[in-house]
């Protein structure tokens, strides 16, 4: 007897019971990371991801478009998805534990896929596959390759200006002309284009196409718009700016400009596509529409799982949804059950250098709960400015690698470029930037990074060994930031806290008292 396809398979009742009681399981015991996703998506006017909310709707329509195709399928839970729970929240517990917020959006992602596997099968799972993994593009997993778009930015602009035979001058990401100066910010990378072509383009080809091949060139071709839209943006805004010596309003407004270009890139490539290569799919698809059908709406037998191993699974499944959870409450209480005090001790002078009086300087790192010390040293009529900031364990808001921590008050110094240098000093590579003030007062800073005993001057590098410091039992980490005025040239600064830090002890045991207090008094 053929199942009705018009109505629902029996079943789905208690599997879309069971998988929504999962999913508002894990809402709430995942509840921290909802928020942190909330917090970017809640940025309308600013943020990158404020389409945050706009991907979850979509996601919903599609899960609600295939309905139809769903009821022809019988939800059957399998045991082999236990173990995608299971890593996946691992992987979240992984995130917490170093404090790389982005990571557990992912793995919160990924535990979701998972508990509809486990809950309906996967066949029910690969149809609902791309509008799970669609909610990617609400998640800040795409920072990284903003940096990379700023430079590329920067110099194809740079390329185009120069053959134009326009005088200017490329320095770090900034293209100087002789009526001013721009910068291509992080804001300016074009990473809200790429994010929002990405977006649309995996949209349009999940709706509109069926290989694999095909829908990855849509999304590739919809990227390079988004980007290729950003360059045409700030290219336009460096011809105005020297046509016009930095007179033209968009050279100060110039954010819609970008998304009136980019938004008629998506109009010609849909045009495009639809006079050329979706007229020749239709041709094809009347060969053998026949075919297609009973490839794309297959009909499922019977779940061969008994009555009252379905039970059985769902509570499996919540067991291991409370893996992650659990695990980070109780390292977080056992790392909170041992006191401790901090006293940092601040180098003593090194020869040839003293310590002046007080240091009233208008330079302070900001690294969010750190136990921090600064203090200045000086040299003749030369003075270095040494900041060290302590974390004895990683905690949510009190952390070394965060986003909300900087190595200078952005309100007074702003940043003319950041890079990575290796310094001669002991061999120590250090993240070297220049510095700028409203009166032109230009410094130099060079810091780095200590985790666990390990120095380096990579945040990611030091996200990774923040976990390999919890294994190893030395959870302690800090930053330590040298900082000069630019009295004289960039290398006579560099020269200064060269010697500086070749002279000075900052090892840990040289800056770090730990004593240990008992908690409660006992």
């Amino acid at each position: 007897m053929k199942p009705d396809i018009e109505q629902t398979c029996p079943g789905w009742r208690s599997a879309g019971i069971s998988v929504a009681l999962l999913l508002l399981a894990a809402m709430l015991l995942y509840q921290q990371t909802l928020f942190y996703l909330t917090g970017f998506w809640n940025q309308l006017e600013t943020g990158e991801y404020a389409h945050g909310y706009l991907v979850l709707a979509i996601s919903a329509y599609l899960i609600l478009r295939s309905r139809e195709s769903l009821s022809r399928l019988t939800p059957c839970p399998d045991y082999r998805a236990l173990l995608a729970v299971l890593v996946s929240s691992l992987f979240w517990l992984v995130g917490a534990l170093v404090g790389v917020l982005v990571v557990q959006a992912v793995a919160l992602l990924l535990l979701v896929l998972s508990l509809v596997w486990v809950t309906l099968g996967p066949q029910v799972s690969r149809r609902l596959a791309f509008p799970v993994l669609f909610i990617i593009f609400a998640i800040p997993v795409w920072f990284p390759l903003s940096p990379m778009l700023q430079d590329l930015t920067a110099n194809t602009v740079f390329a185009g200006v120069r053959l134009l035979k326009i005088p200017a001058f490329l320095q770090e990401n900034r293209i100087v002309l002789p009526a001013g100066t721009l910068s291509v910010e992080e804001a300016c990378s074009g990473m809200r284009y790429l994010l929002a072509a990405l977006t649309l383009g995996a949209l349009y080809a999940y709706l509109n196409y069926q290989r694999f091949r095909t829908r990855l060139l849509v999304v590739i071709i919809t990227a390079t718009a988004g980007v290729l839209a950003n360059i045409l943006r700030v290219f336009i805004i460096v011809y105005l700016g020297y046509s016009t010596e930095m007179q033209h309003p968009l050279v100060y407004d110039h954010l819609m400009l970008g998304w009136y270009l980019f938004g008629g890139l998506v109009i010609l490539l849909l045009v495009i596509d639809a006079q050329l290569y979706r007229r020749q799919q239709a041709r094809l698809s009347r060969v053998d529409v026949g075919n297609v059908k009973k490839e794309k709406e297959p009909v499922s037998g019977p779940c061969a799982v008994k009555k009252w191993q379905y039970p059985a699974v769902v509570i499996l499944a919540f067991l291991l949804l409370l893996t992650g959870p659990v695990l980070v409450y109780r390292i977080d209480h056992l790392i909170s059950s041992h006191g401790e005090d901090i006293v940092l001790t601040m180098p003593a002078a090194p020869p040839g250098w003293s310590v002046p009086g007080d240091n009233d300087d208008d330079w302070i790192p900001l690294y969010r709960g750190a136990i921090s010390e600064q203090q200045a040293y000086s040299k003749g009529e030369r003075e270095v400015l040494l900041y060290v900031g302590y974390y004895p364990v990683a905690q949510q808001g009190k952390e070394l690698i965060a986003h909300y921590n900087h190595i200078n008050n952005a309100d007074i110094w702003q940043t003319n470029y950041s890079r990575a240098r290796n310094s001669t000093a002991g061999d120590i590579q250090v993240l070297e930037q220049q510095l700028e003030n409203k009166h032109g007062n230009k410094r130099l800073v060079w810091y780095w990074y200590n985790v666990g005993g390990w120095t380096t001057s990579s945040k990611y590098e030091a996200k990774a060994l923040q976990a390999l410091g919890l294994l190893t039992g030395k959870t302690y980490s800090y930053v330590i930031a040298v900082a000069t005025d630019e009295a004289g040239s960039l290398e006579q600064a560099q020269k200064l806290m060269r010697d500086f830090i070749s002279a000075t002890d900052m090892t840990f045991e040289a800056l770090v008292n730990r004593v240990q207090t008992p908690v409660d008094g006992r």
